[in-house]
């Protein structure tokens, strides 16, 4: 029997690689930051619509595939091992972590009062700036998401190869170069996207949890509470990665979104609920309209600042560096479900969610201004939390100041602190389960990697954002690592996306939908069909749609072939 190997030269190269930042960031914290952002700067000037039409394509090749025949292909001849609920919630929690909480509660302030869309004024920006968070959290986002999950879990179900990763994800293209040193030069790219992408989540996440400790029990706002709020997280974690994705990670997923509808519910009740339902149909509807125009804007004359070069350029980068995580942990669970399934449930459950958290707490705070009569002209001086953020530039602050306006904003906030330390827990969980995969060869299918690699690299992810918070850092300065380790990740996309039709083609090119559908028919999803065609209950020219749950497959509908 084949054994699993640890890849000790992409740990060693990693490792190396990242304690050169830690002590580089500790010797000269000041110069460290301004190179990065810097270099930020450089890239979004000069690559911006690289980004912009990479996630344009990626949108619109999720949508080719997921209603082409090859939709129907399930991800192994097996039933999916969890619920529907259970399986959005673990996809949720792992992809959105703590900065759901953090950005719906002030991404519509920053649009407001710093850099505007369009060239608007503050009182137009008010009325679209939910919509641009729809946006900016909705289709686009979770296309990127939907993308290579399909790669990575077909090879492994379907094709039946040893390794979840995006290394093999990369196969079609490069063939046995991937296994040999380009293989490994591809895992340390894997490995620092992750970071990158997860400095930013860390870097707002643990702050935002020390300034609610502070309101809540007076604890100082320093680098030590940081680093024990760090070390808490961590120990969590350990516990949901030894538990396995089963117990662990499944169990703080369905509790954290029990926690988040309670929360948004109460910002519904008890905040504005008639101006919360109605912006939210309106902002809905204003992000449809503007849709295309909003997906391909880039502000060439930088007329409004450069509004997409901070927003919509520095988001599409966050998802792109986390996208491969994302695909190794959804592509392990997702076992059994239809290619079509996975891309439009990843694209449409996250979509619906982003929306509900930005609908409801991003509206309340919008009409705490907005219908208390603001005055947009004395910005700074209205009394509002608006005007102290305004004044101070102080995020965190205003994420506590928004909750302590509700009644009972102490008890929210305690809840508001449960939900953004699990969803720390459950994104450090799937993170590092990925980065384990991608040192662990001979992974065969339904093993996991070693639980001492996921200790290991959880750990890891804990140093970067720790390292920038040290260096006092600002948000410019978080950006900065996420975009730069974006710009290799990408091209790791480029190869997934083209290993996937190539072999989609090659194993199913020759099949109609019907021949597709029926070959991943289950026994007794068999029995019932034939039976059927027997009695002459099942017309010829149709073709059978699976129940995605597989639970009750007598009930699966028919639908007219191609």
């Amino acid at each position: 029997m084949k054994t699993q190997k640890i890849d000790y030269v992409t740990i060693v190269v990693s490792v190396a690689l990242l304690a050169l930042l830690v002590i580089s960031t500790i010797a000269s914290p000041e110069l460290v930051v301004t190179s990065l952002v810097s270099a930020k700067d450089f890239v979004i000037y000069y690559l911006g619509s690289f980004f912009i039409v990479f996630v344009a394509a990626m949108l619109f090749y999720n949508i080719w595939l997921a209603f082409s025949k090859y939709g129907s292909i399930r991800l192994g001849k097996v039933k999916p091992q969890y619920s529907t609920f259970g399986w959005i919630a673990m996809i949720f929690c792992a992809a959105m972590g703590t900065s759901i909480l953090f950005w719906s509660a002030i991404e519509w302030a920053y649009y407001v009062t710093w850099l505007r869309p369009f060239g608007l004024d503050m009182q137009e920006t008010a009325d679209i700036a939910v919509a641009y968070s729809f946006f900016h959290w909705g289709i686009p986002a979770w296309s990127v998401y939907a993308t290579g999950v399909v790669p990575i879990a077909y090879r492994y179900f379907v094709r039946k190869k040893e390794g979840l990763t995006i290394q093999g994800a990369c196969e079609g293209v490069l063939g046995n170069k991937v296994y040999g040193p380009l293989g490994t030069v591809i895992n340390i790219v894997f490995i620092f996207g992750i970071l990158g992408g997860l400095t930013i989540s860390f870097g707002t996440g643990i702050p935002m949890l020390g300034n609610i400790t502070y309101n809540l029990i007076g604890t100082p706002e320093n680098f030590l509470t940081f680093f024990i709020l760090t070390l808490l997280i961590t120990a969590m974690f350990t516990w949901s990665a030894c538990s396995g994705i089963g117990k662990g990670i499944l169990v703080l997923s369905k509790l954290c979104i029990y926690i988040s509808f309670v929360l948004v519910g109460y910002f519904l009740i008890f905040g504005h609920p008639i101006f919360e339902i109605e912006n939210t149909v309106q902002s809905f509807g204003l992000s449809l309209e503007n849709f295309s125009q909003m997906l391909f804007y880039l502000d060439p004359t930088r007329a409004s600042g450069g509004f997409p070069q901070e927003w919509t350029i520095f988001y599409w980068a966050w998802w792109l560096g986390l996208a491969p995580v994302m695909w190794v942990f959804i592509a392990k669970c997702s076992a059994g479900r239809s290619i079509r399934s996975v891309i439009l449930t990843v694209i449409l459950a996250g979509t619906a969610g982003s929306v509900l958290f930005f609908g409801t707490i991003s509206n309340y705070g919008l009409g705490e201004i907005l219908l208390k009569g603001f005055d947009f002209n004395t910005i700074g001086s209205n009394g509002t939390f608006l005007d102290t953020f305004y004044n101070t530039g102080n995020q965190y602050g205003l994420v506590s100041d928004i909750i302590t306006s509700l009644p009972l904003g102490k008890l929210v906030m305690v809840g508001w602190f449960t939900a953004g330390f699990i969803l720390l827990v459950t994104t450090m969980d799937s993170a590092s389960y990925s980065m384990a995969a991608a040192c662990t060869k001979g992974l065969r299918t339904w093993d996991d990697p070693p639980k001492k690699l996921s200790v290991l690299w959880a750990t890891m992810l804990s140093i970067c954002p720790l390292c920038l918070l040290w260096a006092q850092a600002d948000l410019s300065g978080f950006k900065a690592v996420l975009i730069l380790t974006a710009i290799p990740v990408s091209l790791l996309i480029l190869l997934c996306m083209i290993t996937c039709a190539k072999w989609l083609k090659e194993d199913f090119g020759h099949m109609s939908k019907q021949e597709i559908v029926e070959y991943f028919m289950l026994d007794d999803e068999k029995q019932l069909y034939l039976e059927k065609r027997r009695k002459g209950q099942e017309n010829p020219d149709t073709t059978i749609t699976i129940n995605e749950d597989n639970t009750t497959p007598s009930q699966a509908e028919t639908s007219t072939a191609k």
